[in-house]
Parts: C-alpha cells; sequence; structure tokens
C-alpha cells in the first residue's frame, strides 16, 4: 500500500512541477512537443526565453556560414576535378583539344573550408545557450560550470582549465 502512495505522489509531483526537456530538434514540455519556433509557448523564466533566443540565433548564424562553406567548398571540388583534355570530333575526324582547367579550385576549397570553421563556433554556443536554457526553465543550477579549453600560448598551444 505504501508504494502505491509512493508511485501515486510521484506522479502528481512530475506532473506538477513539468520539466521542459530536448528531444532530438523538438522542445518537450509535459510530454507535447514543440518546435524550436514555439519556444515562446515552453519556457516562462524571462532569462530562460532571452538564453534561447540567443541560441536561436547563433544557429542561424551558424547554419548560414555552414551553407556557404559547403556550397562554395563542393563548388571548388568540382572544378579540381574538372578534366583537361576534351575530344571533339570536326568532320567525322577526332581531335584532341587543349583546355586550360579553370583555376582557383583550390582557393575555392579554402574559402569554403574557412566558412565552415567560421561556422563551427556558432554551433557550439548555440548548443551552450540551449542547454543553458533548459536548465533555467527546470531551474537547475548554472552558476559553477568548470571547462577545459584550448589556447595558444606564445610558440605552442595550451590546455587551460577555467571556472
Amino acid at each position: 500500500m505504501n508504494k502505491i502512495l509512493l508511485l501515486v505522489a510521484l506522479i502528481c509531483f512530475q506532473s506538477i512541477f513539468s520539466q521542459v526537456s530536448l528531444d532530438k530538434n523538438k522542445l518537450v514540455k509535459d510530454g507535447v512537443k514543440y518546435k524550436f519556433s514555439k519556444y515562446e509557448e515552453v519556457f516562462e523564466n524571462q532569462e530562460a526565453l532571452a538564453s534561447f533566443k540567443k541560441a536561436r540565433t547563433n544557429n542561424t548564424v551558424g547554419s548560414v556560414f555552414a551553407f556557404a562553406g559547403g556550397f562554395t567548398a563542393g563548388f571548388g571540388i568540382a572544378q579540381v576535378l574538372q578534366g583537361k583534355d576534351k575530344k571533339v570530333i570536326v568532320n567525322g575526324q577526332s581531335q584532341t583539344v587543349k583546355v586550360e582547367k579553370a583555376k582557383g579550385g583550390g582557393a575555392l576549397i579554402g574559402i569554403g573550408v574557412g566558412l565552415i570553421g567560421i561556422g563551427i563556433p556558432f554551433a557550439i554556443a548555440a548548443k551552450k545557450n540551449t542547454d543553458k536554457a533548459i536548465a533555467l526553465e527546470n531551474g537547475e543550477s548554472t552558476a559553477f560550470q568548470p571547462y577545459f579549453k584550448l589556447e595558444s600560448a606564445g610558440n605552442g598551444m595550451a590546455l587551460s582549465y577555467n571556472f
């Protein structure tokens, strides 16, 4: 009998103190899934709202850089793979015509990879702000979060512990 009462009490408390969680690309509150665009219906805490809004902005900027970088790198790869010689049939005879390879394919690949590299920190910041917003909404502590960071130190690299 005590176990049944304990179970009923836990179910009641769970429904009273609903929590927000993340399931793939959806916010989940009380078992209902919401799209990221409906975050204002999910979050009640103003600080959590501001943090999630910042996360959405970072995600959008990161996605734009990633898309532009992917397109540019793909276009550069296509130029690099383009053939040098081209056979042309003129008056029934096959002739080989030298075609200059389009220059700048390697540069486009480099620019594309650079744009993708610019988008990565925005994606990481979006993940951190999303986690922070969910923690704030659920009433979890966000004060002490130590982390490791890889930095350049003069002529080499350094691993720092930040708290």
